[in-house]
């Protein structure tokens, strides 16, 4: 009987997967390409030298990292339409907020430089993610002080077998978004700022609820996060990981409550460690486009909202 099951939830994880893979088709947000296509650890990537030289200016820096709903692909023109303020808003930025993105293995980025944080940073420039509402808060908490985000996401990604290696070791992602995070803070520090990390945003998981790789999720965070730590403890002692919940509405993903007790069990382990409850936010996958659903993918309300609360859990509110 048990074997029976087994087939069961690999078939339902089969159908998951391919009706994944069909959403993000129609979204114009190729995940398609295998891995292998990738150059992860190209050396040639260098930051583009276009900020001006500052005296020991002290600014803050988020790192933000995951796969498809940190990528983004909430549509521009939907959130246009149903928050035109917030599009407004969005569309501006704020000239206090920086962004250096590396999306996709380069399928969408701002050329390796620090640019106004704006809509079109995501999985293409049609779309957004998380980095809007995190720029937003971090506006209004410190208007005077820059803040930089550097992101580094990749849709359709797996934590045991992408980012790490599949036995608790750093893997390609791993070592390609910490190559491209360490060249960021050294041209930052290159060009006088004093940095304070001010949180690892980390939102990920759907695609561990894909057979196996479920039962260990909660290992794979704690040996990921000790990485994280490790390799950056250059810059800083002590670094906040803010970790956000994958949705458990039904039929969207396969087992996503497991994934989210595990991420649950490692935030209360320490201060450092946060948790969002997205579904106790409410946030929604089930809306948007009205004309072909994206059930993987938040809608642009509530993309609004997790950026928000990122932002909240950084500035520690």
């Amino acid at each position: 009987m048990s074997c029976f099951f087994d087939i069961l939830k690999y078939m339902k994880s089969k159908y998951l997967l391919f009706l994944v893979l069909g959403t993000l088709v129609v979204t114009g947000c190729n995940y398609q390409r295998p891995l292998t296509d990738f150059d992860f650890n190209d050396p040639n990537i260098q930051i583009a030298d276009t900020l001006e030289n500052v005296d020991n200016e002290s600014v803050h820096v988020v790192l933000l990292y995951g796969q498809s709903n940190a990528d983004g692909v909430s549509h521009n023109r939907i959130l246009e339409t149903k928050q035109p303020s917030v599009f407004s808003e969005y569309s501006i930025g704020y000239d206090n907020v920086l962004i250096n993105f590396y999306n996709d293995g380069g399928q969408n980025t701002s050329n390796l430089s620090f640019r106004r944080c704006t809509l079109g940073c995501g999985c293409g420039d049609a779309y957004f993610g998380p980095e809007m509402g995190i720029a937003q808060r971090m506006h209004e908490k410190y208007p005077s002080e820059k803040t930089f985000i550097i992101k580094w996401t990749f849709g359709g990604t797996n934590l045991s077998r992408d980012w790490l290696d599949g036995s608790y070791r750093r893997g390609n992602l791993y070592d390609s978004s910490m190559d491209f995070s360490i060249k960021c803070l050294d041209y930052l520090l290159s060009k006088g700022y004093e940095l304070s990390i001010d949180g690892i945003c980390w939102m990920q998981g759907e695609t561990d609820t894909f057979f196996s790789t479920t039962r260990r999720y909660y290992k794979d965070t704690y040996a990921y996060v000790r990485f994280l730590r490790h390799d950056l403890s250059k810059y800083q002692e002590e670094i906040k990981f803010i970790d956000a919940g994958i949705n458990e509405e039904k039929l969207v993903w396969l087992d996503a409550n497991k994934i989210n007790k595990a991420k649950k069990q490692f935030a209360n382990e320490s201060e450092l460690n946060e948790y969002i409850d997205t579904n106790e936010m409410g946030l929604t996958s089930l809306g948007e486009p009205e004309d072909n659903v994206d059930r993987a993918h938040y809608d642009s309300g509530s993309m609004v909202k997790l950026g928000q609360a990122f932002g909240d859990k950084l500035i520690g509110e």
